[in-house]
């Protein structure tokens, strides 16, 4: 890569424009090379990324290098800014079940569009927008409560409870976005977010595990749950806790067992509760994309409990 090339995209934070190039004298010709070469990934026109920064990064961090490339190169001036999962990657926030195109909303009474790649959506309140060093974006309360209306609720619950547990955003703030919202077609998905949003999901996968649950009509169980022995002493802190079921539900990344004593110390810990009479059930990622399979065991749990009990 020429080295003034790798300065640029030092200081850009990885991404460039057309107009970048141009100013260090470079036309098309030679941005062609350059994309030929794999230097750049043109990701759209007028809009680069570092070729090896692109190769090296996992999906889901291509999406905020998208976003930052495509808002870099639109014209000096124009009215938008960086909206839904777009402002939430480019702020680094936890992302589910959203699409890779890029989003934006106006900041004037311009039309909204959209094509393969980007959609840019109407106009926000001007209260919604903050400016950063990437640009104008939604602020994150706003941007989950999009995500929620155009993607889902499980999809705006992820960003929603990573939001809230790393202090990003507050429940204050949510209800001030979610009034902005009134008239929306998908305002009760973004209202089921302000709801059930919590900073006690510790990952993706325990907010993922939450709404599963609910889904399945087994309501809402206890997060973060304390269970002690007989003689009031801390016996473990769980994910979820059916409390009067006797059952717990654990979210299991698969993370965090390549130290073996990590692995023993979690076995005794199970066993533990099973020795104070509650049923333990475990869910992977694979489960959560299987909810009659994860139905059948936690009413398998409930009966073995109940069992138990009588």
């Amino acid at each position: 890569m020429r080295e003034e090339v790798g300065t640029l995209l030092g200081a850009l934070g990885q991404v460039c424009a057309t107009r970048d190039l141009r100013a260090l004298g470079l036309g098309s010709t030679e941005a062609e090379g350059l994309v030929r070469s794999g230097d750049l990934v043109r990701v759209r026109r007028g809009a680069f990324v570092s070729g090896p920064v692109w190769r090296a990064a996992p999906p889901w961090e291509r999406h905020d290098l998208r976003a930052r490339a495509v808002l870099r190169g639109l014209a000096p001036g124009a009215r938008v800014a960086l909206s839904d999962h777009s402002s939430l990657a480019v702020q680094g926030v936890d992302l589910h079940g959203v699409d890779e195109r890029v989003h934006l909303c106006r900041t004037d009474d311009g039309r909204s569009r959209q094509d393969a790649g980007v959609r840019v959506h109407g106009r926000v309140p001007d209260a919604f927008v903050v400016d950063l060093h990437v640009g104008p974006v939604v602020t994150i309360a706003l941007a989950v409560l999009q995500v929620a209306a155009r993607s889902g609720v499980e999809a705006g619950l992820v960003s929603a409870d990573a939001a809230l547990r790393e202090r990003r955003t507050t429940r204050a703030e949510l209800e001030a976005a979610l009034a902005c919202m009134t008239g929306w077609r998908a305002h009760a998905a973004a209202a089921r977010v302000v709801e059930l949003a919590s900073p006690l999901s510790e990952s993706a996968g325990e907010s993922r595990t939450r709404w599963v649950l609910l889904t399945l009509g087994l309501g809402i169980p206890e997060q973060q749950a304390e269970i002690a022995d007989e003689h009031g002493l801390l016996v473990a802190r769980v994910d979820f806790l059916f409390r009067a079921e006797k059952v717990v539900v654990e979210f299991d990344g698969m993370l965090k067992y390549d130290d073996p004593s990590v692995l023993r110390s979690e076995k005794l810990r199970e066993d533990r509760l099973r020795e104070l009479g509650y049923e333990v059930v475990r869910l992977t990622w694979a489960d959560l994309a299987n909810p009659a399979l994860v139905d059948r065991r936690l009413r398998a749990a409930f009966a073995r409990a109940r069992a138990r009990r009588s």
